[in-house]
């Protein structure tokens, strides 16, 4: 009879450890490098895992640890400023000074995820509202010229698309513009009609060509200094007219240019040409028209992990260390106990191919935040069955809503790590780092899916 009674128990203490193996031996595996690490979270026990401490390329998952550290330093409330102010005179509408924008370190202003916030229209606002009509001097952004850190192992075809953008002093729509391209006749170049913002000065090299039987897939290459920047690739002409978004390397003086052509549409007429260079600090005398506040921190966060935003993070990053974020982050952890032995961070986003971490490390920093982190940082977590990066994941009913985890992937690298509430252990703190896999993306989601669901 107790034999009996004690079949069931085995069974379900073998569930996740058979459900590891079908993982492992699933099509497309055999010559990947794979990191599991699965622990209640309650006690720390493991629940089944396999080469925990394997170092392995994370991805955007790494995103969990500036979010994490940056709301542990300055709080979910933690605000950006930046200030509009002008030095000189007012007389007669002309002013006989400049005006001056104070680089903040503000990530989010004019941002396509916070479009109901526009630093430019209340700038031309103020302006306005402070009598002036004419500027002799074009006006300048300060600090804006400090040195900009891109990780030297970020690949040559990211650095120059959107997703490549690098954190500035002074950011700007997200650092990034819009060109419009327009398809011709089969096998003829695709033409660039359009270039937003306006004030962007950029020159392309484009090797774009018009492929019906392709698709609509445009490649920006180049580093920052680069000119002009090579476009590779197809468009369909279907539809007509395709946009690629590239990264902007020098945001501040494409934000000058926008406010000047608002500024003369406003009515306010400038003299000079906006300066290659930014302007020094004035030490006295400058009168402030505007400060213009971020959104809150938890905000921020909330964008970077749901949506992936690679300028987000690095300014997360930014706040945890402006200099040294890999080492910062390395400190803190271990003196919170968590071994940091096999972490290698090269930047705070996860774009770098350099980076890696063991399974067990990202499992760790999950279980240590979970008493400490605010309601914030687990807002951000991509949750199943709402959000559309858990879709392939969470559409078996053994999940849904009860997942909430961050994604991570690039060339060769499919990442997940986050919480999933079981009936039986409770809540589970899991990571799962796949590397060198030779499946389609979605046949390998499809198998970490059903790992995940064998848990309960």
């Amino acid at each position: 009879m107790a034999a009996c009674l004690l079949l069931p128990l085995l069974s379900l203490q073998a569930q996740p450890a058979e459900a590891l193996r079908q993982l492992l031996r699933a099509d497309g595996l055999a010559h990947a490098s794979i990191g599991v690490s699965v622990k209640r979270v309650a006690d720390g026990r493991v629940i089944c895992e396999h080469a925990p401490v394997l170092s392995l390329r994370p991805a955007s998952v790494l995103k969990i640890l500036p979010a994490l550290l940056a709301l542990e330093k300055r709080g979910e409330r933690f605000t950006y400023r930046t200030t509009l102010s002008y030095t000189g005179e007012i007389r007669d509408g002309v002013l006989d000074g400049q005006l001056l924008v104070a680089a903040g370190g503000d990530p989010a202003l004019e941002s396509a995820y916070f479009p109901r916030r526009s630093f430019l229209q209340r700038a031309v606002e103020a302006i306005r509202e402070a009598g002036i009509t004419h500027l002799r001097a074009a006006p300048a952004v300060v600090g804006a010229d400090d040195p900009v850190f891109i990780p030297g192992s970020w690949p040559w075809e990211d650095l120059s698309n959107h997703y490549g953008a690098t954190y500035h002093p002074f950011n700007y729509r997200d650092n990034s513009y819009a060109l419009t391209l327009q398809a011709g006749a089969p096998g003829a170049p695709a033409e660039i009609v359009a270039l937003f913002p306006a004030g962007i000065n950029l020159a392309f090299d484009n090797r774009v060509i018009t492929d019906p039987a392709g698709r609509n897939e445009v490649w920006i290459y180049g580093g920052p200094s680069a000119s002009p920047l090579l476009l590779r690739g197809s468009v369909t002409g279907d539809p007509r007219r395709y946009t690629v978004k590239g990264a902007m390397h020098d945001p501040a003086r494409a934000f000058i240019g926008e406010l000047i052509d608002r500024l003369e549409h406003a009515g306010v007429t400038v003299d000079a040409p906006p300066s290659p260079r930014d302007a020094p600090l004035p030490a006295t005398g400058a009168h402030v028209l505007l400060t213009e506040e971020s959104p809150p921190l938890s905000e921020i966060i909330y964008h970077a992990n749901k949506r992936s935003v690679n300028l987000f993070a690095e300014a997360l990053g930014a706040l945890v260390d402006p200099a040294r974020f890999d080492r910062a982050a390395k400190e803190r952890l271990s003196a919170s106990g968590i071994d940091t032995s096999g972490v290698t961070l090269a930047d705070a986003s996860g774009l770098s191919p350099a980076n890696v971490a063991p399974a067990s490390f990202f499992t760790d920093l999950l279980r240590w935040a979970y008493p400490r982190a605010s309601r914030a940082f687990w807002n951000s977590l991509p949750q199943g069955a709402t959000d559309a990066p858990l879709a392939i994941y969470s559409d078996h009913p053994a999940l849904g809503k009860r997942l909430h985890a961050k994604t991570g992937s690039m060339t060769g690298v499919r990442a997940l790590a986050g919480y999933l509430l079981t009936p039986r252990d409770g809540l589970l703190a899991f990571t799962i780092l796949i590397n060198n896999y030779t499946c389609t993306p979605r046949q390998l989601q499809e198998h970490v899916r059903d790992f995940l669901a064998a848990l309960p």
